[in-house]
Order: C-alpha cells, then sequence, then structure tokens
C-alpha cells in the first residue's frame, strides 16, 4: 500500500511539475501543444476547434489566433477566471454565448478580428456587455454594416479603444457611438463610409484620436470635435475641409487630409495645437494670381426679416485665416501651386520641415524674410523651378540639414548659396544644368558655378544627371562627403575624387565611365557600396578586389566574367550584394558564379536576369540546360581530351597522305601491287 502511494506521489508531481516553472519565463508546452511562457499561452496555427481546458487556471492572457474556433460556450472559460487579454483573430467564431465572459471579470482586451460574428451578432452584443471590464476591442474584418455595429457596441461604457476596419459600414449618425464615453481612440478605416451626421462623435468625449482613411467621404464642412487630437482623413475624396468658426480652443495635433481632392488649402481651426500637417496628393493651388484684380470678387443678395444687404465676398482669396505658427510638419507635395503667397510661408513661424515637391512653382525664395522658422528639411524636387532667391547672410538658413532641389530648370545659382548653411548634410541637385567651382575657376564670377568647397558639415551629395565633365580638381575641397551620387555624367577621370577619395563609403558612377578605361579604385578603401553599372565595361576593375565593398552594382555592363576564383580576397569575404544582370557572359566560364553563390551565400538580387552567352545564344544561368553544360565539358576538356577527339582526324589525313603519295610515285606503286597481288580462281 505503502509502495502505491508512493508511485501515486510521484506521477502528481511528475504532473505538476511543468507548471510549477511557469511564472519563470522558461518555455513549455500544454498536452493541446500551446506554448507557455510565464502567464501568457501561445496557442496560434495548431488546428484546434474549442479552447484547451488543459492550460494553467492563472494564465492572464491566451493566443488562439488562426485556428477552427466556432463557438464560445457558457463555460468555455469558466477555467481561466484571471485571463485579461484573449485573442481569437482569424478563426470561425460566429456565436458567442450570452454569459461567456460572466466569469473572466478582468477581461480588458478581446480581438474578435477576422471572423463571422454578423451571422449571430446579437448574441454577440449580449455576452460583450457582459465583459464589465473590457477596454479594447477588435472587431474588425467581420462584414458588419453599421446597424450591427450600433447594435454590438452600444453602451459599452468601459471600452476605451474600438478597432472597425474593413467592415461594410456606409454612414454614421448620433446613435452608432451611444454610450461610449469614455472611448479614447477609434479606427473605421477601409470601410464605405460617405456620410457623417451631424453630431455623430458628440458624445464620444474622451476621444482623441479618429482614424477615417480609406473611406468615400466627401467634404468635412463643420469639424467640431475640439477635443480631438489625432485625425486622419487620408485616401477620400474630400474637396473641402472646414472647421467650425468659434473660438474654442482645439486640442487639434495631427491632420491627415493627404490623397484626396482638396482643392483649396483647408479651413483649420482659429485656436489650435496643430504640428503636423500632412496634405499631400490633392489637387490644391492659389488662385487670384489667375484673375484679374477685381474679377474673384462677388456680390451676395442676403433677404432676412424683410430687408436685403448686399455683401462682397472674393471667392478665391490667397490669405489663410487658420492660424499657422505651431505648424512644425507640413507636407503639400503632389499638388499644383504654381505660387505661394508673400504671407504664406512667413506665417509658418515654428516649422522645422517642409515639402513641396511635385508641384508646378518656377520660383522659391530662401531668404529669412520668406522663411523665418528654423526650417531643417526642405524638399523642392520636382517642380519647374528656375529661379532660387537667397539673401547673402552669414545668418541665413544656419539649420538646414536636408535640402532636395533635383529635377527642376536650375541652371544659375548663386555661387555661395550653400555656404552659408552650416548645418547642410544632404544635398540634392540631380537633374539640373549646372556647373561646379573649381580651385582654378575665376572667383569675379557670380553665377557662372556653384561652390561646393569648404562645407565641412555636408556627408551626402546627389548630382546626377547634371551634364557635368567633372574633369576639374579639388571641386570638393574642404567637404566629409561619404555618400556621393555623379550618375549619368561625363567623367574624363577620377581625379576630381581625389581630396575625398579615402572618406567615401558610397558611390554611384553610374553611365559616367564610357571614356575612362581601366578605372584605378584602390584609394577608396572606405568604400562599403560602388555602383558602376550601364558602362559598357569589357573588363572587371581588378583595383576592387582588394577592397571591403558590400554592395556591388556592375549590371548593364559587357563583362564576361568576374576575377573572384580566390575566396582570400577582400572583395569576396566582405561582400554580400552584388547586381550582376545584362551581361555578356561566356556559359562555359561560370567558375566565379559559384564562387558567390557557394559557402560565401552573397546575395544576387537580379540573378533571375542574369544570362551567358553559348555560341551566340543568351540564357539564364539558373536554367543552362545539359546539352550547353555538355557542350562547355567538351569545349572545356582540356590536352588529353583534345588529342582523343584528334586522333581520328590525324588518322584519316595520315591515310589519305599516303594514297595521294604513291599514286604520283608510279613504280613504288607497281611494286607495292606486284608484292600484294593475289590470282583469283575462276
Amino acid at each position: 500500500m505503502a509502495i502505491a502511494s508512493f508511485w501515486c506521489l510521484l506521477m502528481y508531481t511528475y504532473v505538476l511539475l511543468p507548471w510549477m516553472n511557469i511564472s519563470d519565463g522558461a518555455k513549455h508546452f500544454s498536452p493541446s501543444g500551446c506554448q507557455l511562457v510565464s502567464k501568457v499561452a501561445h496557442c496560434r496555427y495548431l488546428h484546434l476547434t474549442s479552447i484547451p481546458k488543459d492550460l494553467p487556471s492563472d494564465i492572464q492572457e491566451l493566443l488562439l489566433d488562426h485556428n477552427h474556433v466556432k463557438s464560445l460556450d457558457e463555460d468555455t472559460l469558466q477555467r481561466y477566471p484571471h485571463l485579461n487579454n484573449l485573442s481569437l483573430k482569424s478563426n470561425n467564431v460566429a456565436r458567442i454565448d450570452t454569459n461567456a465572459f460572466r466569469v473572466t471579470s478582468k477581461l480588458e482586451s478581446l480581438s474578435l478580428q477576422d471572423n463571422t460574428i454578423y451571422t449571430k451578432y446579437i448574441l454577440v452584443s449580449l455576452s460583450l456587455k457582459s465583459a464589465l471590464s473590457l477596454r479594447w476591442l477588435d472587431l474588425s474584418r467581420n462584414a458588419l454594416n453599421e446597424d450591427m455595429i450600433t447594435t454590438l457596441i452600444t453602451n459599452l461604457t468601459s471600452l476605451e479603444y474600438l478597432n472597425l476596419d474593413y467592415n461594410v459600414i456606409m454612414r454614421l449618425d448620433r446613435s452608432s457611438f451611444e454610450g461610449l464615453r469614455n472611448l479614447k481612440e477609434l479606427s473605421l478605416q477601409w470601410n464605405y463610409i460617405y456620410e457623417i451626421e451631424l453630431g455623430t462623435f458628440d458624445s464620444l468625449v474622451n476621444l482623441k484620436t479618429l482614424n477615417l482613411a480609406f473611406n468615400l467621404l466627401p467634404c468635412i464642412v463643420d469639424f467640431s470635435l475640439t477635443q480631438l487630437q489625432i485625425l486622419n482623413l487620408s485616401y477620400n475624396h474630400i474637396e473641402w475641409f472646414f472647421s467650425r468658426e468659434v473660438n474654442i480652443e482645439f486640442q487639434l495635433q495631427k491632420l491627415d487630409i493627404s490623397h484626396n481632392q482638396l482643392l483649396f488649402f483647408p479651413f483649420l481651426p482659429k485656436n489650435h495645437h496643430l504640428h503636423t500637417l500632412l496634405l499631400s496628393d490633392n489637387k490644391m493651388k492659389f488662385y487670384s494670381k489667375h484673375f484679374d484684380q477685381n474679377a474673384t470678387f462677388t456680390d451676395f443678395l442676403i433677404l432676412k426679416n424683410n430687408r436685403s444687404s448686399i455683401t462682397t465676398v472674393d471667392l478665391f482669396p490667397d490669405s489663410i485665416p487658420s492660424n499657422l505658427s505651431t505648424l512644425n510638419v507640413v507636407d503639400i507635395s503632389r499638388n499644383q501651386f504654381d505660387y505661394l503667397p508673400d504671407d504664406f510661408l512667413p506665417a509658418m513661424s515654428s516649422m522645422s520641415y517642409l515639402k513641396l515637391n511635385w508641384n508646378c512653382l518656377s520660383a522659391f525664395d530662401l531668404s529669412k524674410k520668406h522663411i523665418i522658422s528654423d526650417l531643417s528639411f526642405l524638399d523642392l524636387s520636382n517642380n519647374r523651378l528656375s529661379e532660387l532667391s537667397w539673401e547673402d547672410s552669414s545668418s541665413s538658413h544656419h539649420q538646414l540639414n536636408y535640402l532636395n532641389l533635383s529635377h527642376n530648370r536650375l541652371q544659375e545659382l548663386p555661387r555661395q548659396i550653400f555656404s552659408t548653411m552650416n548645418s547642410l548634410r544632404t544635398l540634392d541637385l540631380s537633374h539640373n544644368m549646372i556647373s561646379l567651382c573649381s580651385a582654378s575657376t575665376n572667383n569675379a564670377g557670380y553665377q557662372d558655378c556653384v561652390d561646393l568647397r569648404n562645407i565641412p558639415s555636408l556627408q551626402y551629395l546627389w548630382l546626377s544627371g547634371c551634364g557635368l565633365t567633372l574633369d576639374k580638381q579639388r571641386i570638393f575641397h574642404g567637404t566629409t562627403l561619404t555618400h556621393l551620387d555623379v550618375s549619368y555624367n561625363q567623367l574624363k577621370n577620377l581625379n576630381f575624387l581625389q581630396d575625398i577619395a579615402k572618406m567615401l563609403k558610397s558611390l554611384s558612377l553610374r553611365n559616367s565611365l564610357h571614356l575612362v578605361d581601366n578605372s584605378d579604385f584602390s584609394e577608396f578603401q572606405s568604400l562599403t557600396s560602388l555602383d558602376i553599372s550601364e558602362n559598357n565595361l569589357t573588363t572587371f576593375p581588378m583595383s576592387l578586389m582588394d577592397l571591403t565593398l558590400q554592395c556591388l552594382d556592375v549590371h548593364e555592363n559587357k563583362l564576361t566574367s568576374v576575377p573572384v576564383s580566390s575566396s582570400y580576397k577582400p572583395l569576396i569575404r566582405s561582400l554580400n550584394t552584388i547586381y550582376l544582370s545584362r551581361n555578356s557572359f561566356d556559359c562555359c566560364k561560370l567558375d566565379w558564379y559559384g564562387v558567390l553563390t557557394g559557402s560565401n551565400g552573397i546575395k544576387i538580387p537580379d540573378v533571375k536576369q542574369v544570362t551567358c552567352n553559348f555560341s551566340n545564344n543568351y540564357m539564364l544561368v539558373q536554367e543552362l540546360p545539359d546539352s550547353v553544360i555538355h557542350g562547355c565539358h567538351w569545349r572545356n576538356g582540356g590536352t588529353l581530351l583534345s588529342l582523343v577527339l584528334s586522333l581520328p582526324t590525324c588518322l584519316t589525313l595520315l591515310a589519305a597522305f599516303i594514297f595521294l603519295y604513291l599514286m604520283f610515285r608510279q613504280p613504288l606503286l607497281k611494286k607495292f601491287k606486284k608484292h600484294f597481288r593475289i590470282s583469283s580462281s575462276y
């Protein structure tokens, strides 16, 4: 009897031991396959059809995503009274019993994303009302319409976060969110909302974040959510944004109306805390300069209390009535601005980040009277700029860190325009027909060249497609450039890089080396990335073999091989990415390909486009047919194979030679015939 008791105690200890050590953070597995870490049960992707009942009773988080659970019965969660987080994403949950959450009084977070609760939404709504501590609820991807939503969430007074993304909601009214007085964040993106009734969000007195992106809203004409801090209206069809004209202070900090159909700059609240305004990808512009002086004014006849009055209104005013002084980040890229009013940018006295790229501006003023803030980021790329104004002042824009002027029509720039930008770290002048000053440049000229010398803060410089010959020396003297792009120019040599050769980390010479043979890169000892693609190079620069490059781009050249046979070269040890497509590699000389793709593990992102030549036929290196491989073996078989192949030919030629010799030596032939003649019997 004592022995039986001992064995029972031993078996009990064996079963209990795994659960006793869960709190120490170690990983354990339940019989149902769930991974247990501390008080969290990870049961994802286990093909479960119901909630496991073999988990510790004190677990606090149960993650059952991507299983096949269809329902939650009344006693399903009875074993786990301490549960505060339940996730059932991507199951088949349709029915939840009314009392399913009664025993889980501490449940705060519930995710029902990507299920089918629309089929039993009334029953689900009753079960949610029993979750008295619920703060975070995700009902996204459930094919719910506005009536179902109202039934499901009404009077969930404890709720603070609600996700209704990817449903079929079309309109919202005052009853939609009734009773959610503690809600702080609401997400409604990727629905079909085209109408929001006035006062819909009035009951959400604590709402701070509202996401209405990817819907069908045509306009916002009476924005009055004074307590809201973040509003996302991107990817709608909004043409107008009007805020209510009241003197109440709005708490709005971030407003996103990008990717809409805005025709005018939005009318913001008078008093707000906006620091981020995102208006990219719209149709905004200013209109006054496109009309005669009085053409934008219209008289309105107003009839009120049997009295009439006439009011004159400017339909297209350039002045912005809103307060812009708090704005710090402004993105108005990809619009139709062809000019900016004189008082527009000066009103943004706190701005540090401005994107104006992809507009129609032909001129821009960089002087302090136009930009009074300490601007650090400015993007003017892809405009029509032919004029850039600037004041010669040592205090002008000393905070500017990033400046992008690429893809414009600039030809003449003030020579010292960048010299006073003491913090300038990144400069992009690509695709502007400019010239650069060198040590031999005449100092008398003002707009004959741009001086990039002696700017110690400059590290990133893009000069692609500027029509430069770059045969001058010391054009980068006094800089600390680490990243340089001079692609699509005409280089006569690499001498212009001698001042920065030892510090460069990234260099792009794409389509620039047509006149440079046997380029020597031996001085570029700090290079980690080099682009010499599109240059029609016939030989691989051997000076690269001693560099410790990490990324090398040699695609679209005329290389027949890559000399990487030795694995002891620094390049092979350091290289992790190489681009090789659109070259003239020999299919029978691909030993280098095995070295690159072998134990070194070098990535070839364009490997599916890498081809080789075999008998004037180009084929993919990855898909070489066996006939080509065998053909290469015969071609590369060596001395013995050549001797074996040539032996029959030699013997045939020898026999033919002897026969011809005997034909022309008749006496010898007769003697030969006489010696071998044999009589025949008839």
